[in-house]
């Protein structure tokens, strides 16, 4: 239940509207209490010598009571519901925003799946609470106040005969409340595993394909849709079961009351009219004791999604602006020049093992430099440091002469075009994707990117060309045609570094070739840090640094690596044989 209380801003900001709803709550309950009144008080005329006049008069304002208590409620509902809603959307607005500034290592350690789930499932869940669940709350408090209050009013002790199942209603409803949660809890978080697994398997649905793997796939679902279908019955009956007893209390409440009452009206020491009031009273409150339960199961399911919500609005990014200087410019990184001084990294994931170790070097602005090594030597550790989608646990990192921690996030990813090894295309036209960071204005225009990436050709070839829509994730391009596409994105910005992260390992060696001359005429000013495992790529780069088990074992030019006889020269005279036998076959 503490859990709801982070949702006080929010709550805050709608206060004048809230407080416009709370007033319409008390109105149509002030309203629909006072109308049975008048119902009595005809019923005590009809016992006595009376008008039809003052009979009509009676029900007429039973009657315009009763209205006003309904168009009060409608005001509720307008303004009670409505803002639940707005706070929904401010939610949901402040979650996906929130997402935006998480560092990388959340991801690489949290499931989309689930992430859509809370950001769906548990929201909704948290508007309802906001919604009917605050509106109902309120609503029970003021019609238990009224009534009770009418009803003490006209009788004390029968007041007294109709609440005493209050304590067992109470001790109920604290135990119920607790199981409700619980099972809540185990609903969404079953929940979030088949959005989870769905989503992956949408995603891979051609893999899932190829192994022959559809009704392993599916067997996994039905396991999860069956823990998912037991719990929701679990909790069902737990729900049935209290409503079973709300409304049994409430119909027991009833007999002592019709008893006692009787036993008054025959004394004379109630009237007709009022024991007819008071059975009305006592009916009216049996909504508030039902709605109780339906309100704890609105809280319950709330306060569990919320502490989900609030395990993700919890989590600080790790990679932020902090040590950017107050009234820093966003400009971007003035030279490509980049200098590693004895870095170190290990993966949040694995602490005790260091990926990178005591790593130093410079790079000059415009130079064309190339990182090799075998898989797991740490290469694409280090490029990601560059882009910043990780903080060294040791050393520093400088571009363009300033501490990358001091530049401003905004600044330095306008500054380094990055493009990973998983390329990603959105749903969207071939013209947009590659315009994506660019955003219209500054840089390269699509086509010359393009030209550069050596992907105009085939997009031209395309029926409609550079507005082309993409499938997901850019299905229907080749793997080279995605990587290009990813290249010419980054080329668009015209960034002073530009990192590729073995972005063409998907083309073959001659195109990989004409495509980095193409950088070198085009972009002869721009710092170029590349990643490939191909020598013939990698060879006529100013500098090729040699990565081994983390640490940089050699660095030089291609002529020079050949000359040191080490692992450089080891994995060029490996691929030269690959060559030689692949030719040979």
């Amino acid at each position: 239940m503490k859990n709801l209380l982070a949702l006080k801003p929010y709550l805050v900001r709608h206060r004048k509207t809230l407080a416009l709803g709370i007033a319409c709550v008390v109105a149509t309950n002030f309203f629909a209490v006072a109308a049975p009144r008048f119902l009595g008080e005809a019923i005590d005329l009809m016992g006595r010598e009376f008008t039809i006049g003052s009979i009509l008069s009676k029900a007429a304002l039973y009657l315009l009571f009763a209205a006003l208590s309904g168009i009060a409620l409608y005001l509720v509902r307008q303004l009670i519901i409505v803002t639940s809603r707005d706070i929904e959307y401010d939610l949901k607005n402040d979650y996906y925003a929130h997402l935006q500034t998480l560092s990388t290592s959340f991801y690489d350690q949290t499931g989309s799946g689930e992430l859509i789930s809370r950001g769906t499932n548990d929201l909704n869940a948290v508007r309802d609470f906001l919604g009917p669940g605050i509106m109902y709350s309120i609503n029970t408090l003021f019609r238990l106040i009224f009534a009770i209050g009418a009803m003490i009013a006209i009788s004390p002790s029968l007041t007294l005969l109709a609440l005493l199942p209050a304590p067992l209603l109470s001790w109920a409803v604290y135990r119920t409340g607790v199981s409700i949660q619980n099972g809540s809890r185990r609903i969404q978080e079953n929940y979030a595993s088949i959005t989870n697994l769905v989503q992956e398997n949408i995603s891979g649905i051609r893999i899932v394909r190829n192994y022959n793997r559809e009704s392993v796939e599916v067997d996994r679902f039905e396991a999860l849709n069956r823990e998912y279908y037991d719990n929701n019955i679990v909790l069902t009956r737990i729900q049935a079961m209290f409503m079973a007893s709300l409304t049994a209390l409430t119909a027991l409440s009833l007999i002592p009351v019709v008893w006692a009452g009787g036993l008054n009206v025959m004394q004379g020491t109630m009237s007709i009219g009022g024991i007819a009031q008071f059975m009305i009273y006592v009916t009216m409150l049996s909504w508030p004791m039902i709605s109780i339960g339906w309100v704890t199961n609105i809280v319950q399911k709330a306060a569990a999604a919320q502490t989900r919500l609030r395990e993700i609005f919890d989590t600080k990014p790790e990679v932020t602006d902090q040590a950017v200087r107050p009234g820093e410019g966003e400009e971007r990184v003035p030279s490509g020049e980049i200098v590693f001084e004895r870095v170190s990294f290990s993966y949040p994931s694995q602490p005790d093992k260091q990926v990178l170790k005591q790593i130093s070097f410079s790079i000059e602005p415009g130079t064309k430099v190339a990182i090799v090594g075998a898989t797991g030597s740490g290469k694409s550790t280090l490029v990601n440091l560059m882009a910043r989608l990780y903080d060294p646990d040791e050393g520093r990192i400088t571009i363009g002469g300033r501490e990358i921690r001091e530049i401003p996030l905004s600044s330095l990813r306008r500054g380094v075009g990055f493009v990973p090894q998983t390329n990603f295309l959105f749903s969207d036209t071939i013209r947009n994707n590659i315009d994506f960071g660019r955003g219209g204005s500054g840089g390269l225009d699509v086509i010359e990117a393009s030209r550069i990436a050596m992907l105009y050709d085939d997009v031209v070839d395309f029926p409609e060309g550079f507005d082309t829509m993409l499938g997901e994730k850019g299905i229907n391009l080749s793997g080279g045609q995605k990587q290009r596409a990813c290249i010419s994105r980054a080329l668009c910005w015209n960034p002073p570094v530009l990192v590729l992260d073995d972005a063409l390992s998907a083309v073959d060696t001659a195109t990989e070739a004409r495509i980095f001359d193409g950088l070198l005429e085009k972009l002869p000013d721009t710092t170029v840090v590349l990643i490939s495992h191909r020598i013939s790529t990698v060879r006529n780069c100013d500098r090729i640094i040699v990565l081994h088990d983390g640490a940089i074992a050699e660095s030089g030019t291609h002529e020079e690596l050949l000359e040191n006889g080490k692992f450089y020269a080891d994995l060029y005279t490996m691929q030269l044989l690959e060559e030689e036998i692949s030719a040979i076959s």
